[in-house]
């Protein structure tokens, strides 16, 4: 039997981030939720929750795409661009995706707060991480 190797060169886990995950699933259905608060608490509150466990589930994947992507290349600029743009459209993508789905009042303005941050998050996090691989080569 072959166990095939789970981590990356960092050796973190290759397909999920649990941490970054839940602070940004936290952080982004706090968001969602005053958004839609103008529709009522319940609403807003069906927003955020869907926010949240979007977020932790999807944005706890993309940032460890973002972070395999980043330390992928030789080609630095390569792999921060690709580190960037891909999550970044699969976050926006399916971000919509899950607002436009029956009980969120404002799917596109629910959307915007992921179309705005998630550039900044995965810049942030492949320069840390590629730092990070620098530092483990040095």
């Amino acid at each position: 039997m072959v166990i095939k190797n789970k981590t990356n060169l960092l050796g973190n886990n290759k397909y999920f981030d649990p941490k970054m995950g839940f602070g940004g699933g936290l952080f982004l259905a706090f968001v969602v939720f005053f958004i839609n608060y103008d529709h009522g608490f319940a609403n807003a509150l069906i927003a955020a929750l869907k926010q949240g466990l979007y977020t932790f589930i999807a944005g706890g994947t993309m940032m460890r795409i973002a972070e395999n992507l980043s330390i992928r290349f030789k080609n630095l600029i390569l792999s921060i661009f690709l580190a960037v743009l891909i999550p970044t459209i699969l976050a926006v993508s399916f971000t919509f995706i899950v607002h436009s789905a029956k009980g969120t009042p404002e799917p596109l303005n629910s959307t915007i707060p992921t179309m705005i941050l998630a550039p900044f998050g995965f810049l942030w996090w492949a320069l840390r991480k590629r730092k990070q691989l620098n530092s483990i080569r040095d």
